[in-house]
Parts: structure tokens; C-alpha cells; sequence
């Protein structure tokens, strides 16, 4: 196996002109790394979320550190669902920002360059010294829409990356748009042209005639009022207006008169409402009869005394006094179940792994390094000597360091309860 240092060179992932990009493991931590060799400078130390940070140097090589669980984008193909398509494109965008911001460019991404775990995503091989080949907003789209696939058509962002990718936004906008979906509404109002303002039936027919005035009240008729009066005397001028006007001989032609009266007079019209509305009031408005007003006089005092029965206050006492009763022999007895409970299994009664070590005659440790949620096991200490039986107190996946004289520490990750019945050690080179 090829050793840089700590570091331990599993395979070659990819190969950029000279630079080998291998994936390998530190052995003192058991970390994930990815190593970058041959390289000559030193790594940039740059500090941008969503990118893989440089972790420094080793002899001619560059180090990154891998998220623990994290796998390229690749692996990921046709099983995205929308929500990580959102959450991974916010997080590239960003990243990309700030490289714009520093004049950074990565120039080579690709499914395989991209590291996604849940919703969170890195973008790794950040200033490598190789050329670029395309574009990073339109890889990376690229990027996007060949592992979503079939979600890729129904995913409420795709118009915004393909806009994008086709340069019809800015990469900025283009994050502001995945900020807020609410602004994808505007996108859609400037792609579609608004439509002819179509103008209504009843305007394109021309000029509307009046063909029948309102008749105006006889003159002999009583007024009730002088609003009547003064609405039946205009109604009068109005009607006798109209009059002349129709017997006046025609000498122009017929449509002539409408054009000079735009619409019809309005004070026509108002003084029939008045006298349509105004006979309600006045005739319910009738003089008030001093002698029938009805005076009530209010009472300052009760005209019986109310005496709350004392039994009715003892009651209650008597029965709060039984709730909280209640409640305090609720706590007691829970704290008694509390403190009488089973305890956890630990040690011997535990989960029990048979472990075995070749050659025969060979003898390791066994150091626990990484445990399982719930678990009360030290990180960092011997377990056991092995070969034997070694006890875990919860069933999960433990990360363990085999450790033998005269032999690298190797590193490994224990499923317990295991799906066989010893667990075998080689000791080797």
C-alpha cells in the first residue's frame, strides 16, 4: 500500500493533466481524505462554505478532508428528490459567489467532483493549478440535471439553473431567485409578453341616445315640502327646455344635437330620487308628546341582599386540596419508577462479539474510537485484549483501531450485534 506520511492511498479517483487525485484515509483519526499529487506550492488557504477546505501539505502532495458519510454526486443518480436539489443548489451558488468575489475559478466540474451528504454540499478541487475546460454556472447545471433526471422537468427551480446555464441571468440573480421562490413569479411576467387589451362590447357600438326623458310632476300637484317644491319647479324648467327643443325644426342633420350632449343631464334624474326618498322621513318625524316621555331612574342599590352560602367556598378549598394531593402522590411514585428501573446492560451483559486473531500465537488491542448515539463505552481507551470475547452495551456501529506490536494500526468499523459469529484479525503488512 502507498503511504504519504499519516496518510493512506486507497485508489486513484481522477487524474487532472499531471495531478493524480487519489482517495485515501488517515490512519491516526481514521478521517476520509482526498490527496493531490505531484504538487510543488502550497495549497491556497481558503475559508468558503461549500467548498472541501485544504487541510495543508504533505511532502508533494495536496490534503483534503472528506465529511464522514459523504459521497460524489454521481452515486446519487436518478434517486434525488426536489427538497436536495434546493438545498445543494443554494449551497453551490454560494460557494461560487464567493469564488467570484476572490477571482477564483474551478473550471473542471462534474458529478464526480461534487460531495453531497443529506442536504449539504461541497465542491472539491478548489484551486487546484490546472486549466479550466468549461464554465462553472453551466457545468454545474449540467452537473445537476443529469443526476436528477426524471425530477429534474418537475423540480420548481429548473427554469432559474437553465436560464442561467443559457445566460439569461446573473449568478447572483439567480441565487436571489432560490432565496425566495416568490420572485420566480417575476421571472415568468418578463418571458411572456402581456396580452392585446381587448375593448369592451358596449364601447364599440358609437353614441348611446336617451329615447325617453323622465316625466316631470304635474304642476297642480301639493307639495309636501319645499325640498318638493324647488325639485318640482326645476323639474318644470326642465320639461319646458325639452319642449322647445322638439319643436324646433331640424335644420341640421339627425346625430348632430347627441354629439354636442355628451351624455344626459344628471339634475334631470336627481330630482325624482329626492322625491321618490324624502316622503319616508317625514312621515315617520311626528311632533313628541311631552306628557308620554317614559323617565327609568336607575337604582344604585339591589333591592335584596345576595349572601353567598359559606358551603360552597369550603367545597372548593376541599377540592383543590385533593388535586394537589393527587398530584404529589403522581410525583412520588414516579420518582419511585424512576429509581427502580432496569439499568442499562453494560459490560458482561452486554452485546457479546467473539473475536479471533491469525496467526494463533498473535495478541492486539482493541481501541474504541468512535461509538454509537446512547452508548456509555470511553472513546479512546483499550476495550480489550483480543483474541476473546469483548462486550459492547448498545447495538450500533462502532469505529475500532487494531493495534499489534510489530504491525500499523488498522482501522475498521464494527457492526454489533455482527451478522457473523466471530469477527477474524489478520495480521499482516
Amino acid at each position: 500500500m502507498n503511504h504519504i506520511g499519516p496518510y493512506l492511498l486507497n485508489r486513484i479517483r481522477a487524474r487532472e493533466g499531471d495531478v493524480e487525485i487519489w482517495e485515501g484515509q488517515d490512519t491516526v483519526t481514521g478521517t476520509p481524505v482526498l490527496i493531490y499529487r505531484p504538487l510543488a506550492e502550497a495549497p491556497p488557504a481558503l475559508r468558503i462554505q461549500g467548498i472541501l477546505p485544504w487541510q495543508g501539505r504533505e511532502e508533494d502532495a495536496w490534503v483534503a478532508g472528506l465529511p464522514f458519510g459523504a459521497v460524489p454526486l454521481g452515486e446519487r443518480r436518478d434517486e434525488v428528490t426536489p427538497e436536495e436539489l434546493t438545498a445543494w443548489s443554494r449551497r453551490l451558488l454560494a460557494a461560487l459567489l464567493e469564488m467570484r468575489a476572490l477571482e477564483l475559478q474551478h473550471g473542471r466540474i462534474d458529478p464526480e467532483r461534487i460531495w453531497v451528504k443529506g442536504e449539504e454540499a461541497w465542491l472539491e478541487g478548489v484551486g487546484l493549478p490546472v486549466p479550466a475546460r468549461t464554465a462553472d454556472e453551466a457545468a454545474l447545471v449540467e452537473a445537476l440535471r443529469e443526476v436528477a433526471a426524471d425530477t429534474w422537468p418537475g423540480w420548481t427551480f429548473h427554469r432559474v439553473l437553465e436560464e442561467l446555464a443559457e445566460g439569461g441571468i446573473e449568478l447572483r440573480q439567480a441565487a436571489e431567485y432560490l432565496a425566495d421562490p416568490k420572485l420566480i413569479a417575476d421571472l415568468a411576467d418578463e418571458e411572456e409578453p402581456p396580452a392585446a387589451s381587448e375593448a369592451p362590447e358596449e364601447m364599440s357600438s358609437g353614441t348611446v341616445r336617451v329615447l325617453q326623458r323622465p316625466a316631470s310632476p304635474r304642476a297642480g300637484a301639493p307639495a309636501e315640502d319645499g325640498a318638493v317644491d324647488a325639485a318640482s319647479a326645476e323639474d318644470e324648467a326642465t320639461g319646458s327646455e325639452a319642449e322647445k327643443e322638439e319643436s324646433a325644426p331640424q335644420s341640421t342633420p339627425l346625430f348632430a344635437p347627441e354629439a354636442e350632449e355628451p351624455s344626459p343631464q344628471p339634475p334631470t334624474s336627481r330630482p325624482a330620487l329626492k322625491v321618490a326618498e324624502e316622503p319616508e322621513p317625514h312621515e315617520e318625524r311626528r311632533p313628541t308628546d311631552p306628557s308620554r316621555v317614559v323617565r327609568i331612574d336607575e337604582v344604585s342599590e339591589p333591592a335584596f341582599e345576595v349572601i353567598e352560602p359559606g358551603g360552597a367556598v369550603t367545597e372548593r378549598r376541599q377540592f383543590v386540596r385533593a388535586g394537589l394531593l393527587g398530584l404529589i402522590v403522581l410525583l412520588v411514585a414516579g420518582a419511585v419508577w424512576w429509581a427502580a428501573r432496569p439499568k442499562p446492560a453494560t459490560g458482561a451483559e452486554g452485546y457479546p462479539v467473539e473475536f479471533r486473531v491469525e496467526p494463533a500465537d498473535g495478541r492486539a488491542e482493541l481501541v474504541l474510537l468512535g461509538v454509537p448515539e446512547g452508548s456509555g463505552l470511553t472513546v479512546g481507551r483499550v476495550l480489550a485484549i483480543i483474541p476473546g470475547k469483548v462486550y459492547f452495551d448498545v447495538p450500533g456501529v462502532y469505529r475500532i483501531q487494531i493495534r499489534a506490536e510489530g504491525y500499523l494500526p488498522q482501522e475498521k468499523l464494527l457492526t454489533v450485534p455482527p451478522s457473523a459469529r466471530t469477527v477474524t484479525v489478520r495480521l499482516g503488512p
